[in-house]
């Protein structure tokens, strides 16, 4: 018989117990989004990319998987408005369909994902146009 250690991880598991351990540390059945989670860590960093931060997006995502666009609406409304500079990963979240994401600049991404939302009332479009012309995405 094989060591525990020896067995593959199973990844969906992982991702569930993540994603359970942050509802009950939140006492929420809905993970804050990753800016209230932590207000502290700027937009771009690398937190997001390693260690804590990246696991809350894991476990994160693992709660969004499956949602409707409906239903991350009224998820993100509950939030609103959201931080212009967070506005593109929100966007992520509700558009999947870009044949030429890996053509397409970053600064052209960030505004798709934008303009996917714009409608929704989700944020203070001019207020991210502004951020947008201070080019505040780079760090």
């Amino acid at each position: 018989m094989a060591e525990k250690d020896d067995e593959p991880l199973d990844e969906e598991a992982f991702l569930e117990e993540l994603l359970q351990r942050e509802l009950r540390e939140q006492g929420r059945t809905s993970p804050r989004p990753p800016w209230l989670r932590y207000p502290e860590v700027p937009r771009y960093s690398i937190h997001w990319r390693m260690g804590s931060g990246e696991s809350y997006l894991m476990a994160w995502w693992q709660w969004a998987e499956g949602r409707s666009a409906e239903e991350k609406t009224a998820y993100f409304r509950e939030f609103a408005p959201i931080p212009v500079e967070w506005v593109d990963w929100v966007g992520m979240q509700f558009r999947h369909d870009l044949e030429d994401e890996e053509k397409a600049s970053f600064d052209d991404l960030t505004r798709i994902y934008a303009d996917a939302i714009a409608d929704l009332g989700l944020y203070d479009v001019a207020a991210w146009q502004v951020y947008m012309k201070g080019d505040g995405t780079s760090e």
